[in-house]
């Protein structure tokens, strides 16, 4: 990996530069939100567009038909759900606070998305640890149970219990 990242090459320069500005970004944002959302929230991308402004209410106030505004999209990643929740709550004064900068002076939306959760394999996951004993345990109680469901339950756990 090392080898390749010292080859010279614009793609990869440019993907690095990327990188460094979206942290960049990342750390401006944080700036302006309590400490907690420090390892809870990255910035995936800031966007500036070129769009028709709409004939109706802008936030200029009036607008001719032809206008073309710039327009910035501040995207942002979330952990999880619930710190996505929290941050839009944060998102009008961010939003504000934000705009005063000159790199956000044309600031129209903050998109927060959720990350995708990494879903880990079996080999990843920690696995209980069953005393040698566990299986014996289940399958005799398993056996004064009159209930056939769940006595076949019960033995298949044990069954397996004895595997491991």
């Amino acid at each position: 990996m090392k080898k390749i990242l010292q080859q010279p090459s614009t793609s990869i320069e440019r993907l690095l530069q990327h990188s460094r500005y979206l942290e960049y970004l990342s750390k401006r944002l944080l700036t302006y939100l309590p400490a907690e959302f420090a390892e809870k929230i990255s910035v995936l991308g800031f966007s500036t567009s070129v769009g028709a402004s709409s004939g109706g209410a802008s936030s200029g106030g009036t607008s001719s038909g032809g206008k073309r505004e710039k327009q910035q999209n501040l995207i942002i990643a979330a952990k999880s759900a619930a710190w996505a929740s929290k941050l839009r709550f944060y998102t009008p004064v961010l939003k504000r606070s934000l705009s005063a900068e000159p790199q956000f002076s044309q600031l129209k939306k903050i998109i927060i998305r959720v990350a995708s959760v990494n879903v880990s394999t079996k080999e990843e996951r920690e696995m209980p640890v069953y005393s040698p004993n566990s299986a014996k345990i289940i399958a005799n109680s398993a056996q004064h149970i009159e209930n056939d469901d769940l006595k076949d339950a019960l033995m298949r756990l044990a069954h397996n219990v004895g595997k491991k």
